[in-house]
């Protein structure tokens, strides 16, 4: 297998998505037959708790999906280089916080996605976030919005769009009330869906399908 690629999902603010992003994009992930380690970064380890199946005493823990494993960082810490390799994808999820601990973790990546939602301060914050992964020598992939809602996001998302320029992607995350819905269940939203038989109608599953293509637009960045 060739190196793995570590992927850091990061942003200084809170509510943003980071986690939901993270569950579902490793889902998605393999899905395409890609074998992913998801590493847990904050100290509330919301998710560690969602992927548990049962606490030991191995650095890599196994999740309810076969080609899913998770740890934490002090686990991730202690792991080898073989270890490591036997994942196509790593993916990190950062505390909401730019700490001298998150600037050393950042320096490990080959690359940091930032996920945001869409309002004047986020512009603003957005700014130190991606000066911050520069300031570490990490590539920064691209920013995503999550939580986006037509009605009241069209004309914002312009802005954000003129100002990012290429460095905002393609996909943008709708949001869905099914999110909370499934955390609560402990499933991707995916995963979800199918245990609940939820029709594959357009607007249903939008945010499953969108997930899908910000999966497939970070696996086209990492090649």
């Amino acid at each position: 297998m060739e190196n793995s690629k570590k992927i850091g999902i990061f942003n200084n603010k809170g509510g943003v998505a980071k986690t939901t992003s993270v569950i579902n994009l490793a889902y998605s992930f393999q899905k395409k037959d890609k074998n992913v380690l998801v590493v847990d970064c904050d100290t509330q380890e919301n998710c560690f708790s969602f992927f548990m199946t049962g606490r030991n005493s191995s650095s890599i823990l196994p999740t309810d999906y076969e080609r899913i494993s998770h740890t934490t960082w002090e686990r991730y810490s202690n792991l080898t280089e073989k270890e490591k390799s036997g994942f196509d994808y790593i993916l990190f999820d950062l505390p909401p916080t730019v700490s001298d601990e998150v600037r050393l973790i950042i320096r490990n990546f080959d690359v940091v996605y930032v996920p945001t939602i869409l309002g004047e301060f986020e512009i603003s914050g957005l700014k130190r976030v991606t000066e911050e992964i520069h300031k570490q020598g990490v590539k920064l992939g691209g920013v995503f919005v999550t939580m986006y809602q037509q009605q009241n996001d069209a004309e914002i998302i312009e802005e954000f769009r003129k100002i990012l320029q290429d460095r905002l992607m393609k996909t943008v995350i709708p949001y869905s009330k099914t999110v909370r819905e499934s955390q609560k269940a402990g499933l991707p939203i995916e995963a979800y869906f199918i245990e609940k038989n939820v029709p594959q109608t357009k607007n249903a599953w939008k945010i499953v399908n969108a997930y899908e293509s910000l999966a497939d637009e970070i696996m086209g960045g990492c090649n």
